[in-house]
């Protein structure tokens, strides 16, 4: 999804450059070194959400 709304359209800004798409994520993933998947729950934990097992 443009990973901001959930609309399933992981590529999409939807004509609005605020939006975060996967491609973003996949970038900062890198900077930092680890998986897109853990950039991902380091956010969500960020913003006070329970990821995980």
């Amino acid at each position: 999804m443009c990973i901001s709304c959930g609309c399933n359209k992981p590529h999409d800004k939807h004509g609005n450059p605020a939006h975060i798409t996967i491609d973003e994520l996949e970038k900062a993933a890198k900077a930092a070194n680890m998986s897109k998947e853990e950039a991902a729950k380091n956010i969500a934990e960020s913003v006070g959400l329970k990821c995980g097992k």
